[in-house]
């Protein structure tokens, strides 16, 4: 494949709602530009937040999106659907009116200025205890006051005075990696207090009839809940005149990987969490209706796709089963989970506990690795229904069309296991390729001149490559002397010198260790501005 762009930043219709990995999309639709005409059926049978969906259906392509995740599927559709923004706009008002105000007054506390009624925005806990007060007065017109917390300020957290609505009681899956604790429940991430004001703006969300409205606030609604939990850290810069960081001002963070609750960490309003959530999701609306100058038909089988020019089919489903016959998809792009990397499912039991989805899915079909006892996802798992998976996409793509993976690119059996999948299902790699991240990742590996990307190999659907097995060489003589061989023409960037290896000795039945290329190159050669050359 020819130079891809640099990963662009995340805005408007892919800044909607937050979710796991997502690619850099403009990177992606070089991907599909390369390997498909306008017409042609793109398939992503790990489709997460739907970007391969999205671009295959701006470059006029037709899109099929797969994924066992619930909130992921919602995510997909409502990024492809076009919505009357007026309506949007008068459904959220209706919504602000009846629930702002019961939300508000279980917020209330009193300006230390002028002894008005005021209303808190951001509680500061430590220890379980809320230690500092952020609230706007309307008497004073400031819109940020601060004050200490106390004891009423505790109990009008913990003993609201109005009653929750429906929310999940829903026991989640124990796991200390992502800190779950044994009977630990989705409810007891949140302040009864911010229980009642999400389970009020839900209640409301769910009387709407129009459909698509509908599910863009309640993909607005599982936005917010992460910003109402206690999960949102403080960040403290250090003060310039002490040597200790929690003397800085308080700074709001956001959820990240896991479910730790800081020890110091915020209460944010809840209803502004879910007024802040909209704002970012009706601009990502009105770009789906600027970019999508027609309505994305969506279709419930195959066939009704086929017969179209146009449209998509977005199913809630696993990837080791799809509903698609032999030999039809022009081209696949798929980005599935890298073992452990990140748990999608018991990351997303949050999300899809308030919308009542953690029975659509079969916890079994997810293809991860997880350290939950329960589950009993261990490494033979994972590459036995990845194996199930990539027959899927060997069944259903057309010969000689291109199927390509995106995967971490740090470890070295991920490279091994899914090279020799992808020849033993019967693909011959033609192509292996960089993919950065649009932003920086909690994610990514931060060591000195580390691949801070994934990888994308191409495969192609031919047969022709005549090797049963890749194997792994630690001949670290005969890899360095390739190196240099390679750096005495020109200066390379690492993903050049690992494609560049690579496409020689996969068909010569081996590779070598990633690590042990980086090992060699930071050990005995230069680098500078990206690239590496000879000492």
């Amino acid at each position: 494949m020819s130079e891809i762009q640099s990963a662009e930043t995340y805005k408007g219709i892919y800044a909607m709602h937050k979710y796991w990995g997502k690619k850099p999309f403009n990177v992606i639709s070089d991907f599909i530009n390369e390997y498909t005409q306008e017409g042609e059926i793109v398939l992503d049978s790990f489709c997460g937040s739907g970007i391969t969906l999205i671009e295959a259906i701006k470059l006029n392509r037709r899109a099929i999106g797969v994924d066992i995740n619930p909130i992921a599927t919602k995510l997909s559709k409502v990024s492809l659907e076009k919505i009357d923004i007026k309506e949007l706009k008068r459904e959220f008002a209706k919504i602000k009116k009846e629930v702002e105000p019961i939300i508000n007054s279980l917020y209330e506390t009193t300006c230390e200025i002028c002894g008005n009624r005021a209303y808190q925005t951001h509680i500061i806990w430590s220890n379980n205890e809320p230690v500092e007060i952020w609230y706007k007065c309307d008497s004073c017109k400031k819109k940020k006051l601060i004050k200490n917390g106390s004891e009423i300020d505790k109990n009008q957290a913990n003993s609201p005075s109005a009653n929750p609505l429906w929310y999940p009681d829903t026991l989640m899956i124990e796991n200390s990696r992502i800190n779950i604790n044994p009977g630990q429940k989705v409810s007891d991430l949140f302040t009864r207090r911010a229980i009642v004001g999400l389970s009020h703006i839900l209640d409301k969300i769910k009387e709407i009839e129009d459909e698509v409205i509908r599910e863009t606030l309640e993909l607005t609604f599982t936005g917010c809940v992460s910003q109402a939990s206690n999960l949102v850290f403080v960040i403290r810069r250090r003060n310039k005149n002490s040597m200790k960081e929690e003397s800085g001002k308080a700074e709001v963070g956001s959820w990240v990987i896991g479910y730790w609750v800081p020890q110091e960490h915020f209460e944010i309003n809840a209803w502004n969490c879910f007024e802040n959530r909209f704002q970012r999701i009706l601009r990502g609306k009105e770009e789906v209706n600027s970019v999508f100058k027609e309505d994305v038909n969506f279709y419930d089988n195959f066939f009704d796709l086929a017969n179209k020019e146009k449209g998509a089919i977005v199913w809630n489903s696993t990837a080791t089963k799809l509903q698609i016959p032999d030999n039809s998809i022009d081209y696949i792009f798929i980005d599935p989970p890298h073992g452990n990397r990140i748990l999608y499912m018991e990351m997303s039991l949050m999300w899809n506990s308030w919308l009542g989805y953690e029975n659509k899915y079969d916890l079994k079909d997810e293809i991860i690795v997880s350290e939950a006892k329960k589950r009993n996802k261990k490494i033979e798992d994972y590459m036995d229904l990845m194996n199930q998976s990539f027959l899927e996409i060997k069944r259903v793509l057309k010969k000689d069309r291109h199927f390509s993976l995106a995967f971490n690119s740090l470890d070295d059996n991920t490279w091994l296991e899914m090279l020799n999948i992808c020849i033993g299902t019967g693909f011959s790699v033609v192509d292996i390729h960089p993919l950065e991240y649009s932003a920086n990742s909690v994610v990514q590996d931060n060591r000195k001149n580390a691949l801070k990307t994934d990888f994308v190999i191409t495969s192609k659907k031919s047969g022709d490559l005549c090797v049963d097995k890749i194997t792994m060489s630690y001949d670290t003589n005969d890899l360095h002397s390739k190196i240099k061989e390679l750096l005495t023409v020109n200066s390379l960037e690492t993903y050049d010198i690992i494609n560049k290896l690579y496409q020689k000795s996969i068909y010569e039945g081996y590779i070598y260790p990633p690590t042990k290329i980086m090992d060699i190159l930071e050990k005995q050669f230069n680098y500078s501005e990206g690239q590496w050359s000879i000492k």
